[in-house]
């Protein structure tokens, strides 16, 4: 197989079918779509497995999250390129040839194609690796005017190749041997900023990382993250989660102290105070429910890590446990 097309999949079958509707009618022979669905659903599963039997499906019965759900499908693959894409994600077999035809030609260890909402509204695709700096907004914004150069902004209209940091997971093209010599998706993370962790890894290997404007793809973002209070509230407390295992990861000394007081600083008066709003409005209002949610969650988690000692995700620790022990 030339290219190996991994999706995880968590309860957003309406989606995956219109990204699988999308490739069908000219997918190509030497290319291979591998869903992995967290949590699997048997019904959906069967129904889905038997309607596009072109396409491999694995019934993962944890919701192992993102990192740990794709390296499952790069276990099952065999192309020589790795597209990870998200179910979400509405892209032609041209477009992704496209992007492959870019990524060879310049050489690049991991491309990114444009994104856009059904709409037509551009989204953010990449980033500046988290830092002490910029975990601010102001001062990013600070840095793009200072540092264009160093730090481009993510916003603006680029139509050329863009060379940045890290990109998005959404849509992530890499070789498999670079995959394989950079070790894979950490699954320290259950979910968000692992993909800035693996371009940290691909690049400290030497691997360029490369936003492609030239290929766009349509994006229904938040297809799997947005679908209730429920999940919302944790799919925002793991985004603040991540952030915390980044910086134990890629950071020491005063510098990885100084960063996790950051974010704690950041994010806690303003989830406090929706967390006391929530209260007087007697939980009715679904954003401050969102919050609330959240602080008590990422109290939790601060407890956590006093009596543990470790910053990874709860959530990641025990679906890595269960499935030691299944």
């Amino acid at each position: 197989m030339k290219l190996s097309i991994v999706t995880v999949n968590y309860r957003s079958w309406s989606h995956l079918e219109s990204a699988l509707v999308a490739l069908q009618s000219d997918f190509c022979d030497d290319w291979e779509v591998i869903v992995v669905d967290n949590e699997s659903d048997p019904e959906p599963f069967a129904a889905f497995s038997a309607r596009y039997s072109w396409a491999t499906f694995i019934a993962n019965p944890l919701n192992s999250g993102f990192g740990a759900g794709c390296n499952i499908g790069v276990a099952a693959a065999t192309g020589e390129q790795l597209l990870f894409m998200n179910p979400d994600v509405i892209a032609t077999c041209e477009s992704i040839q496209a992007l492959i035809d870019i990524k060879n030609q310049h050489n690049i260890g991991i491309a990114a194609p444009k994104q856009v909402s059904a709409d037509g509204k551009p989204q953010k695709v990449f980033d500046d690796f988290p830092s002490l700096l910029n975990q601010s907004k102001t001062l990013k914004a600070l840095l793009r005017v200072l540092m264009p150069s160093r730090f481009p902004d993510p916003r603006a209209d680029h139509k050329t190749i863009t060379y940045c940091d890290w990109v998005t997971g959404s849509v992530l093209l890499i070789d498999r041997a670079d995959f394989d010599a950079i070790g894979g998706w950490a699954e320290d993370y259950w979910m968000y900023v692992e993909d800035a962790d693996l371009c940290r890894n691909a690049r400290d290997k030497g691997l360029s990382v490369a936003y492609v404007p030239e290929v766009e793809v349509i994006h229904a973002h938040g297809g799997s993250s947005r679908l209730n209070v429920a999940v919302k509230s944790m799919t925002k407390l793991e985004v603040i989660i991540s952030k915390h295992v980044y910086t134990s990861r890629h950071t020491v000394g005063l510098e990885r102290w100084l960063s996790h007081t950051l974010i704690m600083l950041l994010r806690l008066p303003m989830l406090i105070v929706a967390w006391i709003l929530d209260l007087l409005t007697l939980c009715q209002v679904p954003a401050l429910r969102v919050r609330s949610r959240m602080f008590t969650g990422l109290l939790r988690y601060y407890f956590g890590v006093l009596r543990n000692g470790s910053w990874l995700s709860p959530r990641a620790i025990a679906t890595a446990a269960q499935a030691v022990d299944g």
